[in-house]
């Protein structure tokens, strides 16, 4: 297994839930994260507490918007932040509507930030893999890319997309030394899922009888980051759902 340190992780949606707890856990292991998200005080805030927790390395902030290139731009010219070992794809949007129902800005928002901004992310972040013949993409999809879900449509087919994106991918880096996987997180307690189990419904359909932890999701990129072999991984991590 290889190790984490000194690596510089790229991390989108870096600033709360799956994405953070993925900064931290390859924080502990050593490696210097760049924290990508909207906005600044909050990429602050979480960058800071890497070093409150102890990985006292340098971690770096950007504050963009994913699925806009010009930013994807910016940061792969800054001469700071010219290397990158890992890039994980973990920023996303929800969408909780039935698809007549759902506006056309929710629908583009969706497909925009969870879809494109992973495309951007890649194509930008590879040139910098292949040129030093070495490097890790993990991309955040969902158990619903495969499942689905009522009310989850435009947000079950930009996750859906991620995964046929990476499994292209794949394909395309193996021979240059980059390896492409992605992770698909069933119901983990995030923001996004605080009110989804109130009365525990949803933990009932659940064959492990609970959701997930986010420090689960980042413990399963931490395997796909250190194991050599690992590549066109599609790594379920949802409590057992995906049998039902």
């Amino acid at each position: 297994m290889q190790s984490l340190a000194g690596k510089r992780c790229f991390i989108t949606g870096g600033s709360r839930g799956i994405g953070l707890a993925i900064a931290r856990l390859f924080a502990a292991q050593g490696a210097w994260c760049t924290l990508i998200g909207r906005d600044e005080s909050t990429l602050t805030s979480a960058a800071d507490s890497l070093e409150r927790q102890g990985y006292l390395q340098s971690h770096y902030t950007a504050a963009f918007d994913v699925s806009i290139p010009n930013g994807w731009e910016k940061l792969v010219s800054d001469t700071k932040l010219q290397a990158c070992d890992i890039l994980v794809n973990a920023a996303g949007v929800s969408q909780n509507s039935l698809l007549f129902n759902t506006s056309k800005c929710d629908v583009n928002s969706t497909i925009s930030t969870n879809l494109t901004g992973t495309i951007w992310g890649c194509k930008f972040i590879i040139p910098k893999m292949m040129k030093q013949k070495s490097g890790c993409i993990i991309n955040v999809a969902s158990l619903l890319a495969t499942h689905g879900g009522r009310g989850a449509s435009v947000y079950a087919a930009s996750k859906a997309g991620i995964v046929g994106l990476t499994r292209s991918l794949a394909w395309e880096v193996g021979r240059f030394g980059v390896r492409a996987n992605v992770l698909l997180p069933g119901y983990i307690k995030t923001d996004m899922t605080k009110d989804m189990d109130k009365n525990g419904e949803l933990s009932a359909l659940i064959p492990l009888g609970r959701l997930g932890l986010v420090r689960e999701v980042a413990d399963a990129a931490l395997f796909l980051a250190q194991n050599p072999y690992a590549h066109n991984c599609v790594l379920n991590i949802d409590g057992g759902l995906s049998a039902t």
